[in-house]
């Protein structure tokens, strides 16, 4: 299957030309054929702001690992550009952990479902806070990993935070990432 088959490249709101899906598409098959032989899709979006192009990359390797860079520029080719060197980083520092979680993840990884909320900020608005304003719902699958897989992913995902279930601990944990740069992790322990 050819690589640039599997590249969708679109506008919200702006036209995307030919010229630039084909740059496009020719420099993501370069950065994914260097790392992978196979994934399963990849989607490239761009959006204008009133004065910069903003250009978002989904990239899907397997059924559970989704990697995901932004950007913006003054034109599209440079949004494009910057989001893509972001996912080279982000595949070169994880190349060896992605391998190694690709042939566990072979084995059957554990995943549990869940119903995710996006809750209307209470700060913005009078909002009755006993009973919030749910402005979107979805289902997620937690996954079962370790800490440091759970880092990866969360940061191939360009996460703020992830919750997942430790795989030593067999407890639900988060991960995020706090002002100081630092990142945060929650364990919550038995109670006895």
């Amino acid at each position: 299957m050819n690589i640039e088959n599997s590249i969708s490249v679109s506008g919200k709101q702006t036209k995307v030309g030919k010229s630039l899906t084909s740059y496009v598409k020719e420099n993501l098959t370069n950065t994914l054929k260097k790392y992978f032989a196979n994934f399963l899709g990849s989607s490239v979006i761009f959006s204008k702001d009133s004065f910069n192009f903003k250009c978002d990359i989904n990239i899907n390797i397997e059924g559970s690992i989704f990697i995901k860079g932004s950007s913006q520029s003054n034109d599209a080719y440079g949004a494009f550009n910057v989001a893509n060197e972001k996912i080279k980083k982000r595949i070169r520092r994880y190349h060896r952990k992605l391998i190694a979680h690709r042939t566990k993840s072979s084995k059957s990884i554990k995943n549990l479902k869940a119903s995710q909320y996006i809750i209307k900020n209470p700060d913005i608005k009078n909002v009755n806070v006993d009973e919030p304003v749910i402005i979107a719902e979805s289902d997620e699958m937690i996954k079962t990993v370790s800490v440091s897989e759970a880092l990866m992913l969360m940061n191939l995902n360009d996460q703020n935070a992830i919750f997942f279930k430790n795989v030593k601990s067999k407890r639900l944990n988060i991960l995020f990432k706090r002002e100081d740069g630092n990142i945060g992790w929650l364990d919550p322990k038995n109670e006895t």
